[in-house]
């Protein structure tokens, strides 16, 4: 039986999630599939990295991500109210990569997420 958990070994080849901790940012890499099998894998390193903020914004760079789902745009979605209610800034990179970009354009996630178009536009400044 394959392991159906987001914490499983499907999940951790299906999505690859690093995390760089900079003195400006902390900034979250996804490489893959955002899905059902892999989202509670994003979230929770996303919910680290807001948890250890203290200030510096938490960047998701998206942009080797090769399908992003409904539990992925959730996982996102829900991001940005934690963020939100912990005031800290969520910065959320992508490119034109239909994958992303068109389902974030559908639910309209793109008015409510900070988008950028690489890590380096997305750090402080």
């Amino acid at each position: 039986m394959a392991d159906q958990s987001s914490d499983g070994p499907a999940a951790e080849r299906l999505l690859h999630i690093s995390v760089r901790r900079e003195p400006a940012a902390i900034v979250v890499f996804a490489n893959g599939e955002v899905d059902i099998l892999t989202a509670g894998r994003l979230r929770a390193a996303v919910d680290e990295a807001l948890r250890e903020a203290a200030g510096r914004p938490v960047v998701v760079d998206l942009t080797a991500v090769t399908f992003l789902g409904s539990h992925g745009l959730a996982a996102l979605a829900d991001a940005a109210t934690a963020a939100q209610q912990r005031r800290e800034q969520l910065r959320v990179v992508v490119d034109e990569t239909h994958a992303v970009i068109r389902p974030l354009q559908i639910t309209g996630l793109n008015e409510v997420l900070a988008l950028y178009y690489s890590v380096e536009e997305a750090l402080p400044q």
